[in-house]
Formats: C-alpha cells, structure tokens, sequence
C-alpha cells in the first residue's frame, strides 16, 4: 500500500481507538482525586474549623486557594505544554496532587495551632495539579478523539465525580472533628492510586484521529490576536466564566447555604449529590446532542436561559421551607448549569482554530478563575448576620448568583455555531473520498465484501 494510501486511511476512518478510552478513564479517575481533594473541607466546614482551631472564612480559604494557585501558574502550564507535550501534564498534575495530598494528612500530627498552616501549605501545593489536567482537556480531547467523540470527551473530562463523592462520603467519614485525619488518609491513598497509571501511558495515538489532529497550531502570540478578533470566543469568555463562577461558588457554600436552614451535614450533602449528579446527567446528555447535530451555541443559549429560571427557583426554596423542593431545586440548577461548561470548551477550540485547544481553554479557564474567586469572596461576604433570620442565612449570596445567572445568559444570545475544526475535517474527508486511488480501494473493498458473501 502506497503512502498516500496509508495516509488516506488515517483520515478517512475517523475512528477513536480502545486505547483513548483507557487513557480518558485514567484522566477522569486523575480529576476526581483532584476534586475530591479539593473540597475535602466544604461539606464538613463546621467540624474542619474545630479541628483545626479557625473560622469558617478560613475553612473557604483552603478552597480559594486553589483559585489564586492557578492564577499565579496558569501561564507556565503552556510552556510546559508547549515543551515537553501532554504526558508531561498529567505526570505533573499526577505528582503534585499526591505530594500536596500526603503534606495535608501529615499536618494532622502538627501541634493544634500549626495544622492549618500546615494542611494549607499542602492544599497550595495539590492544587498546583489543577491547571495542568484542566488547561490540556480539550487538547487531549482533540488528540485522542475522533470528531463525533470530541464533545463526550471534554464532556467525560469535566464530570465533578470527586464533587460528587465529597459531598457524599465527607459527612459521613466526618462525624466528628477528631474523624478529619482519617478523611486526609483516605484521600491521600485515592490520590496515589489514580495518579500512578500514568507512569505507563502514551503521550498519543500512534496514528491520528482526524485530519485537524495533524495540523500545526499556530503560535501563542499569533492565538491571541485570533482570539480577540472572535465574536465568539469573547461572547464565550462571559458566559463561561460566570457561569462557572456561579457553579463552583454555590458547590463551596452549599453548607453555608442550607445549614442555618435547620438541615444536617449529611442532608446538605445529599443536596449536593443531586446538584452535582444532575449536572453529570445533563453535561452527558448535551454532550452527545453536540456530537451529534453539532448545534453548540443553540445548547449554550437553552442552558444559560434555564439557568436563570432554575437560579430563581433555588432561591425561592427558602419560602417553601421543604425538603422535597430543595431537592428539585438543586437538580434542576444542577442539570443544566453544568452542560454549559464542556460545550463551552468545544465552541472555543471550534471557533478559534487553529489556536491550540490548550490555549483557548487556558484563558477561558483562567477568567473563570478569577471570577470564581471573586464571586466566591463576594458571596461569603453577603452572609448575614447572627441576628438574622435565621442566623447566618445566605439569601443575599442567593441574589448575587440570580444576578450573575442573568450576566451569562444575554451573552450566549448572540452566539454562534462556528465550527472551523469541523468543517476542516469534513472537507479533507471530501476531498480525499473523490481522489481516484480512495475510489480504487473502496472497489476493491466493494469486490472483496462481494466475494465473501458469495
């Protein structure tokens, strides 16, 4: 077989291979370890700042500190990427999760006024993984995956399982302050085992997905000018931003939010398990109805809208005062908040190619960064007073995130399907199926399925 033949094969099967899928599994057990690690102290705020001797401000501190980790390092992880490739990411992403993971679990033997710097010090270092698994999600998606795969991948990539498993083991593992140090073991030990498989994975597929895998991305410097001159991927910038920073804000309050309520730690957490799960059921659902009609701005524009009507509703579950209607709230907000942030992802790297995917999702996660940190800072600052009623309540917080929900959804109205990957993809399989040597083989392949059925 020629080369041009080999080459035609490559493009023309479109195909993802077995071995994508492990390597999608191993990232997405990596983000869990990462998330899990993260909000390892938000759904058990109150016993965390008894351990550890401080206020529950403090306690948000060891979440927001991630936020200002990868402010600080965003920039650095696309050199790295740039130099050393994927592989190198996921090592580092891999290695700093586990090392800040084990610093936390042994801070736990500091004397009682030590541990918080301490556990600090270790949170500062795990999150240093958070970066490099988040800003090459969607570069690894286009390496891997084959076009009709693309959005399930970044979708599979960007499911919360370790928000999910947090909000649902933590109040239980926790029952009581001197219980924390075994939770920091547990999730030390989970962070070890799914960070090790990448010691043994390939950096890619030994033969590329689709055509668009096998083109060179422009550089940083000429990535910044095409994204600025896109409608698209600024109108993207707004609604990805705040609605992440609404998302991420709500999951890191949520005790704070339904506690002075009179709800115990293990409801509250059965309140984020269905947010959250919802949201995975949402961002699956969305996902392969992108893949499949290729509508990403027609999706983005239905969520942002329903996000606000189900922001609304959350707010209003305080008047109804049940339990049932929490739950219905928090699915229904979960369900569709959440899509919007891996279609998002794919709109960018549509829109904007040939930027690198790595690139686009880096400033997009980057400005929802800084919005997650000031939205969470702002909502933490709205909670009320002891004297309220009831004590301590989050309406105000409440009201920001239906303001906020409004600021996503009129950007998303104007946007576009503008699908630049795709339709070079598309072309190149065209043009290579109307080359004559293509039409010999698939003869021959015509003759020889006719033979085998005769």
């Amino acid at each position: 077989m020629t080369q041009q033949q080999q080459q035609h094969d490559k493009v023309v099967s479109n195909q993802t291979s077995w071995l994508a899928w492990i390597e999608l599994a191993c990232v997405v057990l990596l983000n869990m370890s990462i998330n899990l690690r993260w909000l390892t102290f938000s759904p058990v705020a109150a016993l965390s700042a008894e351990y550890l001797n401080v206020n529950i401000s403090a306690i948000t501190w060891l979440s927001n500190c991630a936020t200002l980790i990868y402010i600080a390092i965003c920039v650095s992880t696309g050199w790295v990427f740039e130099k050393y490739g994927i592989r190198t990411c996921f090592l580092l992403a891999a290695a700093t999760n586990i090392l800040g993971s084990w610093i936390r679990y042994f801070g736990t033997f500091a004397p009682i006024n030590q541990r918080y710097p301490v556990i600090m010090f270790g949170q500062c270092i795990a999150s240093i993984a958070e970066p490099f698994i988040m800003n090459i999600g969607t570069h690894f998606a286009a390496v891997w995956f084959a076009t009709h795969h693309r959005v399930t991948a970044n979708t599979l990539q960007a499911l919360p399982l370790g928000m999910i498993v947090a909000t649902l083991s933590m109040p239980k593992l926790v029952t009581s302050p001197d219980d924390l140090p075994r939770a920091l073991l547990i999730t030390s030990c989970i962070s070890t085992v799914f960070g090790i498989p990448f010691l043994f994975l390939p950096s890619g597929p030994k033969v590329p997905p689709t055509e668009s895998a096998t083109v060179s991305r422009i550089t940083f410097r000429q990535s910044i000018k095409v994204m600025l001159r896109s409608r698209n991927y600024l109108l993207l910038i707004f609604v990805f931003s705040i609605n992440f920073a609404m998302f991420a804000s709500i999951v890191s309050i949520t005790s704070l939010i339904f506690t002075p309520q009179g709800y115990s730690n293990v409801q509250v957490g059965l309140f984020s398990f269905v947010r959250i799960i919802s949201g995975v059921g949402g961002a699956i659902i969305a996902g392969r109805i992108t893949d499949w009609t290729g509508r990403h701005a027609l999706v983005l524009k239905v969520a942002c809208v329903m996000t606000v009507v189900t922001t609304v509703i959350l707010y209003v579950q305080d008047l109804a005062n049940s339990y049932s209607f929490v739950m219905v709230s928090c699915f229904l907000n979960g369900f569709f908040v959440f899509l919007i942030i891996p279609v998002s992802l794919e709109l960018a790297a549509e829109c904007t190619f040939p930027v690198s995917e790595s690139v686009s999702a880096s400033v997009l996660w980057l400005v929802s960064q800084v919005s997650s940190f000031v939205t969470t800072f702002i909502m933490d600052a709205l909670r009320a007073g002891p004297d309220a009623t009831p004590p301590h309540n989050m309406k105000h917080a409440l009201i920001y995130a239906i303001a906020l929900a409004c600021c996503g959804a009129i950007p998303a109205l104007f946007l576009q399907s503008d699908l630049k990957r795709i339709h070079r993809d598309r072309h190149a399989v065209e043009e290579e199926l109307q080359d004559p040597s293509c039409q010999d083989i698939q003869e021959l392949s015509a003759v020889s399925s006719q033979e085998k059925h005769a």
